[in-house]
């Protein structure tokens, strides 16, 4: 008996799981197509598609039990019931009570997840809606009052495997997977019960498309994919040396099955990293929302467009990323964008655009966010430099506006001359590149007075298996990740002179530290003296460069970070260790530990 009961608690746990999965997979949809729905108060495809979003959560939680979130989605459906049957009109105040709603329900969800007994006070959000229902044309139509247990019931006979309260949450995945609306005349039909029974059978036609997988299981197929890597590449290099003391057809043989292996190894660690990959319109997808919230909080009027949201990246790399956006989106929206009034007297439209774009480049994921608002002031940052001891006046005077606007990025620093609860207190874009630069990506800031301003940040797709840079230094070889590197120059052919008895070169505008990269790891003042080396690698850090001197250049390989161990792990400057396909162990430099190391010993 104790175990029939066991199976039914862990049954029913994974009922719940499944749920809040797809519950928010749906919640993140009507958060970005009620802010649609504001500026295209027509579409009727797309408030049926909210509608739909509406009522499946309603109907599982109602199965559940979870009564406070059944409660509150039916009174959300029976608002929107009024607006899609054309008896009641989309307004600001309305969006604004449902879009509240939605974050009731959200915090409702959480309280799921955390397995909390405790229940909110709805009764306000309760009294508001009522309300606002009450002030319609005609009272709620039947239809948004249906039994909630109709959708379950017809899962309940739908002779699937899978659990009966998950089916509903997965009634719509294409609405919020892959964006076009579903064919929508079932539900402009007078009754919504004959969609009910249609809609079992067109999940179950979508449902064998996909299937979950724990995460922890993909992680366990990317080590074993690394192993495989590193086999491949001792293989290849094996194969090599073989190739050239001997010329029989066993050899042409071995070669050509070395070839297979490398071929199929190669697509097969593509698929494994692909499960990992996510859409960055993951990320993007909460933006509208805030975009609409800050523009009505300070009485602006501004369109977010954004593109390339198909665009994929690694899940750990999409669960940083998120951080970042939000401050540098809040950021154009509170300095950038101007009042309208402000913007007619410049000659700009009244409504202040911000583009937010993401495209991919070779391994790495460029994400733009763009704004036509006032820009920059250079010469405020600079004076603003100067008072907070970061520079000297005669410095900062000496430098292009580029190298300029990296000192936004100092904790503390804000040339705002009010502090709002918006921004003010110079802590975003600290965070924003504490947050790149454990992504060892770099950002790059672009602005012009009065015209606007462009943060561009260039993300690896990948941090588990990354391409290398093998270069020499002081007869040691170490590993630089390929996405990190600018480029490469001839230091015969670079003008280094020395400041505070410190190298730097200029690069175009920009003047940039170089350090010898053995010297510096060893803990040595040494590694700001030039040497007799040919070459100069410049490596980025968020919005930071550096210039390493260094003997040659050894090629470019794919490699698996590998941790040192406990022992070693905290060595900073270095990230990790690979095995090279020859079998010898190398360093992989760690660009964030470099970059203090040469700052505290300058």
């Amino acid at each position: 008996m104790t175990s029939d009961m066991d199976i039914g608690l862990d049954d029913m746990k994974e009922i719940i799981d499944e749920f809040l999965v797809e519950a928010d997979e749906l919640i993140n949809s009507l958060d970005t197509n009620l802010v649609k729905l504001e500026t295209a108060s027509d579409d009727l495809d797309l408030l049926n598609e909210i509608f739909r979003a509406a009522h499946t959560i309603k109907g599982t939680s109602s199965f559940l039990g979870f009564d406070q979130v059944s409660t509150l989605t039916h009174k959300m459906e029976d608002i929107l019931n009024k607006l899609r049957k054309s008896e009641m009109t989309v307004t600001a105040e309305i969006m604004d009570l449902l879009l509240q709603s939605l974050d009731t329900l959200k915090q409702l969800l959480e309280m799921v997840r955390e397995g909390s007994q405790e229940t909110l006070d709805l009764a306000e959000i309760y009294a508001r809606l009522e309300a606002a229902l009450e002030a319609g044309d005609a009272p709620a139509d039947q239809t948004a009052a249906e039994p909630t247990e109709a959708v379950p019931a017809a899962d309940l006979t739908d002779g699937s495997p899978s659990s009966p309260a998950a089916a509903p949450a997965a009634s719509e995945p294409s609405a919020v997977e892959s964006g076009p609306a579903q064919p929508t005349a079932p539900i402009e039909a007078t009754s919504d019960r004959p969609a009910a029974k249609k809609q079992p059978a067109e999940r179950k036609a979508t449902g064998e498309q996909t299937i979950r997988v724990d995460v922890n299981r993909i992680d366990s197929l990317m080590n074993l994919m690394g192993e495989l890597v590193l086999g491949r590449n001792s293989l290849m290099q094996n194969v090599g040396k073989l190739g050239t003391d001997a010329s029989t057809d066993d050899v042409e043989r071995v070669n050509q099955s070395a070839a297979a292996i490398n071929y199929i190894t190669t697509e097969l660690q593509l698929a494994v990293m692909k499960m990992r990959m996510q859409p960055v319109g993951k990320v993007f997808g909460r933006f509208p929302r805030q975009v609409r919230d800050l523009a009505r909080d300070a009485n602006k009027q501004i369109e977010l467009i954004i593109s390339g949201e198909e665009t994929e990246l690694d899940k750990s790399v999409i669960e940083e990323i998120g951080d970042p956006l939000v401050h540098l989106i809040r950021n154009s929206c509170d300095h950038g964008i101007e009042p309208p009034d402000e913007r007619v007297a410049a000659g700009k439209p009244a409504k202040g655009t911000v583009w937010l774009t993401a495209s991919q480049e070779g391994s790495n994921i460029v994400i733009k966010i763009r704004d036509d608002g006032r820009g920059l002031d250079v010469d405020t940052i600079r004076a603003k430099a100067v008072e907070r001891g970061l520079a000297s006046k005669s410095e900062v005077e000496r430098m292009p506006d580029r190298e300029v606007f990296s000192f936004i990025f100092e904790a503390g620093f804000s040339t705002a001359k009010k502090i709002t609860d918006v921004s003010g207190r110079g802590v975003g874009m600290d965070v924003v590149r504490t947050n790149i630069e454990k992504l060892n990506g770099m950002i790059e800031i672009d602005s012009a007075k009065g015209v606007g301003t462009t943060m561009a940040i260039k993300l690896p797709l990948t941090l588990a298996i990354i391409q290398g840079l093998l270069v020499e230094s002081d007869k040691e070889v170490y590993i630089l990740p390929l996405s990190s590197v600018h480029e490469t120059v001839k230091t015969d052919q670079a003008h280094v002179y020395y400041v505070n008895q410190r190298p730097v070169f200029r690069l175009r505008d920009e003047i940039i530290p170089v350090i010898n990269m053995g010297g510096i790891l060893r803990n040595r003042t040494s590694g700001f003296t030039m040497t007799e080396k040919p070459y100069i690698v410049v490596v980025g850090l968020a919005e930071k460069k550096l210039g390493i001197n260094i003997d040659r250049f050894l090629g470019q390989e794919e490699v698996v970070i590998k941790s040192l161990g406990q022992y070693l792990g905290a060595t900073e400057g270095v990230a990790g260790a690979t095995i090279l396909g020859d079998g010898r162990i190398r360093l992989i430099v760690d660009l964030i530990g470099l970059f203090n190391l040469a700052r505290r010993l300058s």
